[in-house]
């Protein structure tokens, strides 16, 4: 004879596991955004990017400074064979990509409402131009200027002026060396992603408000205004997730910024690197992409209104 007493603690078994799982699963939502909103909230994001440019120039230049004038002492950041230099900073625009690449992509899908296609293709874009100004300098303009300005010199300090290239002055017996000016690639690079991922990551000030205020934007009722809740509630996990991890991301850009400028290259070196890195900001996202004839800022779109007003409070609202 079938147990029916079996059967009902079986599925009431079940239907408990399924309600432990789903609080979990709320427990562990809400510790998210907790976080997410903190760091919303913080000073250091809140920050806005042309201060985050002066105290970046700035700090360059004084820290900069600070090692011509005192010695300091070996750390395991004065390693350039330290696994955050190896692992990180050597390969800091492919860590761009790999976690802003997907947060981009992610919220211009959002945002773009029916337009998605395009806000998708505008970030591709700023991330395709991105990588062509990191190519362009660090590849070409700045090889250029140190096989423009270098001589090789021997064991002895004599110049071999037959030898007009890096390259052939490396291959040769040991001793030689290219004496050039070197701009600093890492100061460039580190100073230029730092900029970057700010750009792109203050639409998160107003994110969680996207389902509350779409309907400002959108007609009640319509399928654009059905959609972007749905896409948002679908990617918010990712979303959230992303930018975290590009905070800690930019974050750890800074640190390796400073102790590059404590402990290698010289200090004009680092000034040019870090001022070609501040201009290709400014001609791009600070210029050129306010213009019709861009791939635009993040967060322009149908939701624009909402994502672009920084400093107003939609709660309030």
């Amino acid at each position: 004879m079938f147990n029916f007493n079996v059967f009902q603690v079986s599925t009431m078994s079940g239907t408990s596991v399924k309600a432990k799982s789903a609080e979990n699963e709320s427990f562990l939502s809400n510790c998210i955004d907790c976080v997410v909103q903190k760091v919303v909230n913080s000073s250091y994001y809140k920050m806005r990017t042309p201060v985050k440019v002066l105290c970046l120039w700035s700090g360059i230049l004084v820290i900069s400074g600070i090692k011509v004038f005192f010695e300091i002492p070996p750390s395991f950041f004065s390693h350039k064979r330290n696994f955050l230099n190896i692992y990180f900073v050597k390969w800091s625009w492919l860590w761009t990509l790999v976690l802003m690449g997907p947060y981009m992509i992610a919220t211009s899908f959002v945002y773009g409402c029916t337009m998605w296609k395009r806000t998708v293709l505008c970030a591709v874009a700023r991330l395709a131009i991105g990588t062509l100004v990191w190519y362009t300098w660090v590849n070409v303009v700045f090889h250029f200027v140190e096989n423009l300005t270098g001589v090789c010199l021997d064991a002895n300090g004599l110049p071999k002026l037959a030898v007009v290239q890096k390259k052939d002055c490396l291959l040769l017996k040991s001793g030689h060396i290219w004496d050039a000016i070197d701009i600093s690639g890492h100061a460039f690079l580190l100073t230029y992603c730092v900029l970057f991922c700010k750009s792109e990551l203050d639409i998160q000030t107003n994110w969680k408000y996207i389902p509350t205020h779409a309907a400002s934007h959108l007609p009640i009722g319509s399928k654009a205004l059905s959609s972007v809740k749905g896409k948002y509630k679908l990617t918010l996990p990712a979303v959230q997730f992303l930018f975290l991890s590009n905070v800690v991301l930019g974050f750890l850009w800074e640190v390796m910024l400073v102790t590059t400028c404590i402990y290698f290259h010289s200090f004009y070196s680092k000034a040019f690197g870090a001022a070609c890195g501040i201009i290709s900001w400014m001609m791009t996202y600070n210029e050129w992409y306010k213009h019709k004839l861009s791939p635009g800022q993040s967060g322009e779109g149908p939701l624009g209104g909402i994502l672009l007003a920084k400093k107003k409070n939609f709660k309030s609202q």
